[in-house]
């Protein structure tokens, strides 16, 4: 695979402060979930999700006069990431239905970790540092706190099989932004986006009408929660952090990664009432801690080659 010269620059304040906010509002995916999961089953909370992400999609692309067509090089990457992003969403519906709203955030939190250590492997020029070692040792180490300081003997809700089905999740995650990160050199990232939605969306239909009793629900905080977690993430937040990643380099942006465990911990507590255990407050320290010192390094080292410029 070949890659275009690189134009991407580092992130200045009007873009750090636009991908803080992203990061506020990816902290209340996983509670809009646990909302809509009191409702219907996870299969079907991912389709109705991916058909409301994709419709703000398709809006982008007809305002931005995008092309709809698709090349035959482009084939196999549509595959490859609509397969691990459908993937991905049923170890985190399934994860999140069986855990607490503060876990699976905490845990799908590790995302960057999983993406450094498989970027190293991925990505040209992107190899492991000691700094970055150090980041995921301490990731690690949150991570293990999560899932074994905490107890569903200590705190309701949690279970084992959540949280590894949640940490699984978060390495799917990693696995396709790497990947996303590589194909879009040479296609849309839009167009990427809109197909990992159209196959999602069929995976979960076609498998939740075999496996799930369909339940809808005319509450107004079950549709409030489909629309969060469709809209305004899977549509506008993907495509607003599509949009920055086209521009910025990644490591300027995913600094502020660590934002969103803090935010999701909080919307927990505020709308859901979980409180957090031992295990969650160590957990979240210790990965935030990671967050920071392996995207800190690379905020430094972009800012320091562009200020050179």
């Amino acid at each position: 695979m070949t890659f275009k010269k690189e134009k991407r620059r580092p992130a200045g304040f009007y873009p750090s402060v636009f991908q803080i906010l992203l990061s506020m509002l990816w902290g209340g995916n996983h509670t809009s979930i646990k909302v809509a999961l009191d409702y219907s089953p996870p299969l079907q909370i991912g389709w109705m999700r991916f058909v409301s992400g994709g419709i703000v999609t398709v809006l982008y692309m007809f305002f931005k006069r995008e092309s709809f067509l698709i090349k035959k090089s482009e084939v196999f990457p549509l595959c490859v990431i609509g397969l691990l992003f459908s993937i991905q969403i049923v170890f985190m519906n399934y994860g999140q239905y069986l855990t607490t709203a503060g876990h699976a955030t905490a845990l799908n939190a590790t995302f960057p970790i999983w993406a450094a250590s498989l970027a190293h492997f991925l990505v040209p020029n992107d190899s492991m540092t000691k700094y970055k070692f150090l980041a995921i040792v301490l990731s690690y180490l949150g991570v293990l706190s999560i899932v074994f300081l905490d107890t569903e003997l200590i705190t309701p809700g949690i279970s084992l099989s959540g949280d590894l089905l949640s940490i699984t999740s978060a390495a799917f995650l990693g696995l396709r932004l790497v990947l996303t990160s590589n194909f879009a050199q040479n296609m849309s990232e839009v167009k990427l986006m809109l197909g990992q939605l159209i196959m999602g969306t069929s995976v979960f239909l076609i498998v939740s009408q075999m496996v799930e009793t369909t339940r809808f629900s005319y509450e107004f905080n079950y549709w409030l929660a489909i629309f969060y977690q469709g809209s305004v993430i899977a549509g506008f937040g993907f495509l607003a952090n599509a949009w920055l990643m086209k521009r910025y380099l990644p490591s300027t942006i995913t600094f502020f990664s660590f934002i969103q465990p803090l935010s999701g911990v909080t919307v927990a507590w505020i709308i859901l009432g979980e409180n957090p255990g031992r295990g969650l407050i160590v957990g979240l320290l210790l990965i935030v801690l990671g967050a920071i010192i392996f995207s800190g390094e690379s905020y430094y080292k972009s800012t320091r080659i562009s200020s050179k410029k």
